[in-house]
């Protein structure tokens, strides 16, 4: 259980999915540091000339929320990370790119490692894992040997 198959996808796993929850947390419940409220980002997205500025926001929210949980699980992983990859890279060019290379230095990593992700899978410590195996995994057993 020390091999980088096994720990690599797990801890990026958990950074793109606790920077993307607290976003998105943010979003649906106007807390944390990242707080800017539903209504807030469709008025932000409706600035950019989008269409469909508040179904777009609360897709986002959820999207964030939902993806960065089943992200953090390791469950359905692969289309998760793609789905979050794509909004990465929308976030990237039309909010973040246009005010520099420094400002998009987040989003360009979390894109980056949420495509590796959808390409590589969840690893071995996932939800994702012990289903595939249709029982528990043998790196979540104690051998006794």
């Amino acid at each position: 259980m020390t091999d980088s198959r096994t720990w690599g996808p797990f801890l990026i796993r958990v950074a793109v999915s606790l920077v993307v929850l607290v976003h998105g947390v943010g979003k649906l419940f106007a807390v944390g540091p990242a707080a800017m409220p539903v209504s807030k980002f469709a008025g932000f997205l409706a600035g950019l000339g989008l269409p469909f500025a508040s179904p777009l926001a609360w897709a986002v929210a959820v999207v964030e929320v939902g993806g960065g949980l089943l992200l953090l699980l390791g469950l359905f992983t692969r289309i998760t990370a793609l789905v979050l990859a794509v909004e990465m890279v929308v976030a990237t060019i039309l909010v973040h790119l246009p005010k520099g290379y420094s400002d998009s230095e987040l989003t360009i990593v979390l894109s980056l490692a949420a495509f590796s992700l959808a390409a590589s899978g969840a690893g071995e410590l996932s939800v994702d894992s012990i289903v595939s195996d249709g029982e528990l995994n043998s790196s979540f057993m104690i051998s006794e040997t």
